[in-house]
């Protein structure tokens, strides 16, 4: 029987018996029983999707709150290597399911048949190759921003999830903010006119002595260091280069560039066109004045040509003074300028060319339950989510453009189709080429992404 000519609803009816059994059962061991009678590419409108997590920090746990907000969700497998995470994790969806397994290895939740999606929330190096076993498996995706840690993850994860059908969200959860679709509705009918300019920033109020220095610290019993640092450069433990802080070292990380950046710099390219790479960039910046041990810049500018306008980042994390938020996307037209953040937007007309807009008192929330809804839907139906993977991979690449400008010291062209810098200044565009396809170590590989023995 074709699986593509069928839905599982029609099949019920033929398996009355069968589905008469498993509804007999608990809903775990139902999903089971399901997937046994059921073609696996075929998901009915009114079964939950059975999801294992794959990292259980800050954001971690604050995507399974999502995921149990969604009825169409039960989660399974909790997957961190703190066991405090995993526990953690486990408290917070028992809270309305059976209790999830726990588990240190992120393979075991791949290899979980009765795991039907997984939900990457790991520091950004470890999400290529979760991302790629998880598509070889047949597994829907889930992946956090920036999708990619360098420029030479992309291919090989879009080409994952393309060949294996799989439908892969990523965490730009932005673009499901009904204000951000009506700016980009705004700008590409022309609203405020001809955009020839935008900008982009995210700054802090972070004190002089930043995350401090804790070089020499024993590593935490039951944490596996060298797991932690994966394909990247073996070093002794540093707590700063773990949890949350891993953002501010370039091995792991892009600091406010791919961090924030990512989700501005991601309304920008859907407003102005996904198909308009930039020509162009370079980069500015150092660390001037926090005192700690990070490799990112505390004081970061980025600016991007593109055929038809100039777009630029900036980043402060000493000093988040701005008006009127600390960050934020204007767009500048002929007709008018555009302002907005995650809190709504504002348009303020030049020279008669437009009418004044606001809209204002929007909650971050909404926007992460309408991306869940959006990624459930989207499995269901097999369709495009809002941040498909080749939309996520075009976002990070441009973000990841930013930092190895910054690394090369140079300005850099740019040749979209075989994405890789060039340029009058090779030294920069070698450096930068380098910098962006980074080889992986330690036994890792994008190309058999089975963990090495």
């Amino acid at each position: 029987m074709n699986d593509k000519s069928i839905s599982r609803r029609d099949f019920v009816k033929t398996a009355a018996v069968a589905a008469t059994t498993a509804a007999a059962v608990t809903s775990t061991a139902q999903a089971s029983v399901l997937k046994n009678i059921f073609p696996a590419t075929v998901l009915g409108a009114n079964e939950r999707i059975l999801t294992g997590h794959i990292g259980l920090g800050g954001m971690g746990k604050r995507d399974l709150q999502f995921a149990v907000h969604n009825r169409n969700i039960q989660p399974i497998a909790m997957c961190d290597l703190l066991e405090k995470h995993r526990e953690q994790g486990a408290d917070i969806a028992s809270n309305r399911y059976d209790r999830p397994t726990t588990h240190e290895h992120f393979e075991e939740i791949i290899d979980n048949k009765d795991v039907d999606a997984v939900v990457i929330v790991t520091p950004d190096h470890w999400h290529a190759i979760p991302t790629i076993m998880a598509a070889q498996a047949g597994k829907d995706i889930w992946c956090e921003k920036p999708l990619t840690t360098t420029i030479g993850e992309g291919r090989p994860m879009v080409n994952a999830v393309l060949e294996n059908k799989v439908v892969l969200q990523c965490g730009n959860f932005q673009r499901s903010g009904q204000h951000f679709q009506d700016v980009v509705q705004i700008i590409q009918e022309g609203y405020i006119g001809k955009v020839a300019r935008v900008e982009t920033w995210i700054h802090d109020s972070t004190k002089a002595q930043g995350m401090g220095k804790f070089l020499g610290e024993p590593t935490p019993e039951g944490l596996d260091w060298n797991r932690y640092l994966g394909w990247t450069t073996r070093m002794p433990y540093d707590k700063n280069r773990f949890l949350y802080n891993f953002r501010w070292f370039l091995n792991y990380s892009g600091g406010k560039m791919t961090d924030w950046g990512a989700h501005l710099i991601d309304i920008v390219l859907w407003a102005m066109g996904e198909d308009n790479p930039p020509l162009e960039v370079t980069s500015v910046g150092g660390n001037y004045v926090l005192e700690d041990n990070r490799t990112t810049p505390d004081t970061l500018e980025v600016l991007y040509r593109f055929d038809d306008y100039i777009l630029s980042f900036s980043n402060r994390v000493y000093n988040g003074t701005v008006e009127p938020n600390r960050y934020g996307i204007r767009f500048y037209g002929s007709k008018g300028t555009l302002y907005c953040d995650r809190m709504g937007y504002e348009i303020t007309p030049i020279n008669g060319g437009c009418e004044p807009r606001k809209i204002e008192g929007i909650k971050e929330g909404t926007m992460n339950v309408a991306h869940w809804k959006n990624w459930v839907d989207c499995i269901k139906s097999r369709e495009l989510p809002i941040s498909h993977v080749e939309s996520a991979f075009n976002t990070a690449k441009v973000c990841h453009m930013g930092t190895s400008a910054y690394v090369s010291g140079g300005r850099l062209d740019w040749d979209d189709k075989k994405e890789k810098f060039t340029g009058a200044d090779k030294k920069a565009a070698k450096k930068a080429n380098k910098w962006a396809y980074r080889p992986y170590q330690n036994g890792y590989s994008l190309k058999n992404p089975n963990m090495p023995s």
